[in-house]
């Protein structure tokens, strides 16, 4: 035995690394990741109810995303793990009666891992087969997630394709087969999930039942989804147009916009984060499409570079207040919650900054929003808000005079500050309450 000159004890030699033991504790915090049978049965109650309703609330929404950007992650990890132990995969399936115990070690993590990646995926085709409302939202593309569209198309597609699930069945075949050995060359975690854990088991059947859902669903997705297509681009088209245009006689024109630089340096000495502007230009050729006197709204998010989150035809953008406020009579919303829940809701809004506009209004999907939905997504579901989406021209939306008269109502948000409202006053407090009660059919 050799001694440490620098300390006179005996050393030790150190017992040789597992070159595999990075892999095993990724396979591990994988599959502690996945959402758990409990998790499933609240994202299917979720996919009910929103096909009750017609779509999903920001709540649910978000939940389904979590879990489905999640098992993207780990899918993405497991499969750098498989395709690093294929050469061992192949010696063992070539022979499985000779193969070394290193070999079957190397395929028993790789084998965990296909086994998580394709259970977890049937969980989710399981979820989404029978509704089209869940497979349309995960199909949806979602940049805060890193989420692209029809990303799970296309593991639907991968794990009901029999090429491409050849492979895993004759893997299937090998482990049952040869089970005991595996096992016993398996590392002690990746033996726990394999046995003890209890992965559950899909048989062929299910895969053949599977590929025709796919195959049908598929069909009408294709033809959905090109149908809104043609329909996107005709209301894009539309309604980029009609974004710039006025309606004639209503001012003179080159007149400027009634809410003057001096308006916004005024209003702005009572801004808080989470304020809220809902907001009308009087001769705007828009105000003949959306309803009411109030058509749109945008968010104020602190003093800074970008201070607001606004939604208009170029898209979800910081912009700058005075962009915002070029208008001719807009009211001043707060929220009446905790400075955390504020700031838990903005952090909320800064995550949709950069999606498109969506020119469908069609708040059922979140990759595109109209202006009143980045309110709606930013609150709904931060403390005692709940914003009930109402049914107008066959869609489920949230106009703005809806957005105030939930909000008002139900006591989620303040009238803080009116202008432009029957002569070019500031109002505040109750005079800005009862002068925006007579400017629209206010239920408050």
């Amino acid at each position: 035995m050799k001694l440490n000159q620098s300390t006179s004890q005996p050393h030790l030699a150190a017992p040789a690394a597992d070159p595999s033991s990075p892999y095993v504790k990724t396979v591990k915090a994988a599959y502690a990741a996945l959402p758990r049978p409990k998790d499933m049965a609240k994202l299917l109650a979720d996919g009910k109810a929103a096909e009750a309703r017609g779509y999903y609330t920001p709540v649910e929404d978000e939940r389904l995303r979590d879990a489905f950007a999640r098992y993207l992650a780990i899918r993405v990890s497991l499969w750098e793990i498989i395709r690093r132990s294929q050469a061992a995969a192949r010696r063992v399936q070539a022979a499985p009666e000779t193969a070394s115990r290193q070999d079957l070690h190397d395929f028993s993590i790789a084998f965990c891992a296909a086994e998580i990646i394709v259970r977890t995926g049937e969980y989710l085709i399981d979820l989404a087969r029978k509704r089209d409302i869940i497979w349309r939202k995960l199909d949806e593309a979602e940049r805060r997630y890193g989420i692209d569209r029809k990303s799970f198309t296309r593991i639907y597609r991968q794990l009901t394709s029999a090429y491409r699930m050849h492979g895993f069945y004759r893997a299937c075949d090998i482990f049952d087969q040869n089970k005991a050995a595996i096992l016993k060359a398996a590392p002690l975690e990746i033996s726990d999930i394999l046995t003890t854990l209890n992965l559950p088991t899909a048989s062929r059947g299910d895969h053949l039942r599977r590929y025709r859902s796919f195959v049908k669903f598929s069909t009408k997705r294709r033809q959905l989804s090109a149908w809104k297509n043609i329909l996107f681009s005709i209301f894009e088209m539309m309604g980029s147009d009609i974004a710039d245009l006025k309606i004639p006689l209503v001012k003179p024109p080159r007149a400027p916009k009634r809410v003057s630089p001096e308006i916004m340096s005024t209003i702005q000495t009572v801004l808080q984060p989470g304020d809220v502007f809902v907001t009308r230009h009087d001769d705007a050729m828009s105000n003949l499409f959306l309803p009411g006197f109030w058509p749109h709204s945008a968010l104020w998010l602190g003093a800074g570079d970008a201070d607001i989150l606004e939604a208009k035809k170029d898209g979800v953008r910081l912009r700058q207040i005075k962009e915002t406020l070029q208008v001719d009579a807009f009211v001043l919303l707060r929220p009446k919650l905790k400075p955390e829940q504020i700031q838990a809701a903005l952090a909320t809004a800064r995550s949709h900054a950069g999606k498109l506009y969506d020119f469908v209004f069609d708040f059922s999907t979140s990759d595109r929003l109209v202006c009143t939905e980045v309110i709606y997504r930013t609150y709904h579901g931060i403390g005692p808000v709940n914003f009930d989406l109402v049914l107008e021209a066959g869609r489920h939306c949230l106009s703005a005079e809806e957005l105030i008269n939930q909000g008002v109502t139900q006591g989620w948000f303040e009238v803080v500050a009116l202008y432009g409202v029957k002569g070019n006053t500031l109002l505040y407090a109750d005079e800005a309450t009862d002068r925006l009660r007579e400017s629209f059919k206010s239920r408050f």
